[in-house]
């Protein structure tokens, strides 16, 4: 789903999401000669519960187990790949993890996976309009439940996943203010509530157990900052290069979105090669700075053992595989972008796919979107025809 970088073995844990950069800039140059929008169709209400039984009807009924497990019994289920990216040998035989399994194992209650995840999804014109959770985040949810319901066949309290909702601690680098933040949480807790799979999905906040020890925050920041400042200066640094590059996704460059409308639909100046240089050298020095704050906080926390102080009995989740960390598919095995970067697409097949809203602009008679009522923005799209 997601590509991996790593700056080196000390900093294995600095990971980041490479963009999906497929749209085609010609297709989306056609597409507005050719406009129309997309269609539309309101729906009274969603299916949340019918939603979640065909997305498990093959797992029903689920036969819990009434003898206790071995540990590799419990990873036999979670390494299937089908809902997991991790490869067998960053998981099976760390300690790390199966200590944390057996701990469960022996207490019977649930294997507890904490996982830093779902930023929020900020308006870009480039991968979703909507800034409301859509039917990518309740997809991602499904996919947990249903992880939880196969380790149940073995293990009966089954897992629990705890995400660790990084949007508000991120929102100061990547250029947004945390308040923006506020209601994304609650929303999705909706969408849980709405399923029905509180025994599976949890959320704590990132900053709010950063809050908790400020003082140490800053004071280990202060001791990171010029260690990174020193990696940051190396000439001929792949990783730092690519993740300036990644960071761009995410980085608010609203006022530069601004500048290229007015000069694409109003301005008729010679200089206009010129601007659209200066325009990519502004987002180049946001990148920049959003991607050495991201990394001087993750040096940070992971100095402090901020997740692990909170959660010793849990197993390190991710959305990026890592050694000795579990990360479970959050979205269907072709999709290659995470549930918040993009717009879910339902096919004709009942199937669920996340995808930058611009792909869809490149063909839009195929799709239509359905609107939930009181909403601005579809809440998923329909495939009309299969591609």
């Amino acid at each position: 789903m997601s590509a991996v970088g790593a700056v080196d073995r000390k900093y294995s844990y600095v990971s980041y999401s490479r963009p999906d950069v497929t749209t085609s800039i010609e297709a989306l140059i056609e597409a507005a000669r050719t406009w129309r929008p997309l269609a539309g169709r309101i729906v009274e209400s969603f299916d949340f519960p019918g939603f979640l039984a065909h997305h498990t009807r093959d797992l029903e009924p689920v036969a819990r187990a009434t003898s206790r497990p071995t540990v590799d019994e419990v990873l036999d289920v979670l390494l299937r790949p089908e809902h997991c990216k991790s490869p067998e040998e960053q998981v099976r035989g760390q300690d790390v993890v199966t200590d944390k399994i057996e701990q469960a194992i022996e207490a019977d209650r649930p294997i507890r996976v904490v996982v830093p995840s779902f930023p929020g999804r900020p308006c870009n014109p480039l991968t979703h309009q909507r800034v409301q959770p859509d039917l990518s985040e309740a997809y991602a949810f499904v996919r947990l439940h249903r992880i939880s319901l196969l380790v149940q066949g073995v293990h009966a309290p089954g897992v629990h996943f705890v995400i660790l909702l990084d949007g508000k601690a991120y929102n100061p680098f990547y250029g947004y203010t945390p308040e923006a933040e506020h209601q994304y949480p609650r929303d999705l807790q909706r969408l849980v509530d709405a399923l029905g799979v509180q025994e599976s999905v949890s959320f704590v906040d990132l900053q709010d157990l950063v809050d908790e020890r400020a003082d140490e925050f800053e004071a280990t920041r202060a001791e990171v900052l010029p260690e990174v400042e020193a990696h940051w200066d190396e000439p001929d640094d792949g990783f730092r290069d690519e993740l300036i590059d990644s960071m761009r996704l995410g980085t608010n460059t609203v006022a530069v979105n601004a500048a290229a409308v007015q000069l694409l639909k109003w301005s008729d100046v010679p200089e206009a090669p010129e601007l659209f240089r200066a325009m990519r050298e502004a987002v180049e020095e946001r990148g920049r700075a959003t991607a050495f704050a991201y990394m001087v906080f993750l040096v940070t926390i992971r100095r402090m053992e901020l997740i692990d102080r909170v959660f010793p009995d849990a197993v390190r989740g991710t959305v990026h595989p890592k050694v000795g960390q579990y990360s479970p598919l959050l979205a269907d095995p072709t999709t290659p972008i995470a549930p918040w970067h993009g717009v879910a697409v339902v096919h004709p097949d009942g199937s669920v796919n996340t995808v930058y809203e611009s792909k869809l602009y490149e063909d839009h008679e195929r799709y239509r979107g359905v609107y939930l009522p009181g909403e601005y923005t579809p809440f998923f799209y329909e495939e009309l025809t299969p591609g």
